[in-house]
């Protein structure tokens, strides 16, 4: 394989401390005007736009040109100019406008207005026009359009590995407080989830010039969609990898589609959209589906977003037709909502997911709730391969457990029927500076000892292999009379006992 296909796959430790260090400086500069918890409406987009322009350099005076000569030029002939799937047709750069700081402002939006419309799109759905006005009023946007030029974001020296690091670690930064639900997904996780997803049943995806599929409905800043694409390329540079993704948060989205555009990703796979109330893709059926969704997320109630509680009953009623056919889980928490979706998006043959759960999806629920309908119908469908318990304090913003659920509608022979189990929870080792609360990662090493546990489907200490019906339970009344009057008075009281 060439290098560069390799080195999208390279373990070493990536360092971001100098550039984001560097961000972080800037993001100082707003002190005053802004509190540190609105940081980033400024830092997140001027991120992305310096990123653009730097991607954007070698080709940029040739673009200008052919739009002097034809500002009519189609946008799609446009991109083959560009070598990009967007483009910028502004004179100005950002060293540039800071030459003029009397009409830096207007120069500036300018400058945006340049830009191909589906970049223009993700600048306004930012709302970032606002900001402009509020760093211009206060004495702010000099020093920052000064600062972040002299930022080196280009993609030739930052790939979206690293570039992923740093949108990841500047979200850490401005998520300390992050509502509880919220996990960011460091790549030592979804590197192992790709592995495992990849173990088995995945022989098709080294056919030359293969069509793969690939979905996340959380998908966040993107990080599952961009791995799984640089470990499929590893080791078939000609397969055609098609990434979908929808995400509800404007930041996360918006930095999700940047880095597709610069992977020439189709824009319209990329979308911003709420789970519960759209599925935006759904007549496509994907190869691999990888989610991490928000853990304890109200679907219901008064703590869900405005309009999910209809949408979701909306679809229930729909029955095993609709996405969510198999049950309703509490409306507090979503996690098996995401599951039944996923199992919706999975191609009918060979499709196969691996999605990220807290504790809650495995135990809640009595006999007759939703939670257990929607575990038996997983189980009667012979849809669950595994379920991997990870180590703790992997996550930034929180310590508890988590377990990788791992679907499959391409089971082979031997797991037919069967669950496996596999305790992961001491495969990892510690870092050596904590960040935030994640105090672990999963090596390479550990990655291959899950992976191999995974694959090699044999009990052991760690892997423990169930028939589905062993999970399958009843619930039984145990009437207990009260002792006085055991062998003459009806029971009065009674308690539940389940047989799992």
């Amino acid at each position: 394989m060439p290098e560069k296909i390799d080195a999208m796959w390279d373990d070493n430790p990536v360092d971001v401390t100098t550039e984001t260090n560097m961000i972080w400086s800037i993001a100082n500069k707003l002190r005053g005007p802004y509190q540190s918890d609105k940081y980033k409406d400024v830092i997140i987009p001027m991120t992305i736009i310096r990123r653009f322009e730097c991607a954007l350099a070698e080709t940029k005076d040739a673009v200008v040109a052919k739009f002097k000569a034809n500002p009519k030029y189609p946008a799609k002939a446009m991109y083959r100019i560009s070598g990009y799937e967007f483009y910028n047709t502004s004179e100005f750069t950002l060293k540039e406008l800071t030459n003029d700081a009397d009409h830096l402002a207007a120069n500036f939006r300018s400058y945006l207005k340049g830009f191909s419309a589906n970049v223009q799109g993700i600048i306004e759905n930012l709302d970032f026009d606002k900001q402009i006005t509020k760093m211009d009023t206060n004495n702010r946007l000099l020093s920052v359009v000064t600062a972040f030029s002299e930022l080196d974001l280009d993609p030739k020296t930052i790939d979206s590995i690293k570039m992923g690091y740093i949108f990841e670690d500047l979200i850490r930064r401005f998520s300390e407080n992050a509502e509880a639900g919220d996990h960011y997904t460091g790549r030592d996780i979804i590197k192992a989830m790709v592995s495992i997803i990849l173990a088995e049943g995945c022989e098709d995806i080294f056919e030359d010039k293969k069509i793969i599929t690939i979905c996340d409905q959380a998908a966040g800043t993107g990080g599952m969609l961009s791995t799984a694409y640089n470990y499929i390329k590893r080791f078939n540079a000609t397969a055609e990898i098609k990434l979908f993704s929808q995400e509800v948060n404007p930041e996360s989205y918006a930095e999700c589609l940047a880095e597709m555009l610069i992977k020439g990703q189709d824009e319209e796979h990329i979308r911003k959209a709420d789970t519960f109330q759209q599925d935006c893709f759904p007549d496509t059926r994907m190869r691999f589906v990888l989610e991490n969704p928000p853990f304890g997320t109200a679907w219901g109630g008064k703590d869900a977003p405005e309009g999910a509680e209809a949408a979701v009953k909306k679809e229930h009623a729909k029955g095993l037709a609709g996405r969510w056919g198999a049950g309703l889980p509490g409306t507090s928490d979503a996690q098996l909502l995401f599951v039944q979706s996923a199992v919706d998006k999975m191609d009918e043959k060979v499709g196969r997911a691996v999605i990220v759960e807290n504790g809650s999806p495995l135990f809640s629920g009595g006999t007759a709730s939703g939670e257990s309908q929607i575990r038996r119908w997983l189980l009667e469908s012979d849809l669950l391969e595994a379920i991997i318990a990870l180590p703790t304090d992997l996550f930034y913003n929180t310590g508890i457990a988590t377990y990788l659920w791992v679907l499959s509608k391409n089971k082979r022979e031997a797991r037919k029927g069967k669950v496996q189990l596999i305790d992961a929870s001491n495969l990892c080792h510690p870092l050596r500076k904590s960040l935030g609360k994640k105090r672990n990662e999963i090596t390479p090493d550990d990655r291959k000892k899950i992976t191999e546990l995974y694959a090699n489907f044999e009990e052991n200490e760690f892997c423990k292999i169930f028939d589905n019906e062993d999970f399958l339970y009843r619930e039984y009344a145990v009437m207990q009379p009260l002792q006085r009057s055991y062998w003459t008075k009806k029971p009065r009281s009674s308690a539940t006992a389940r047989a799992i």
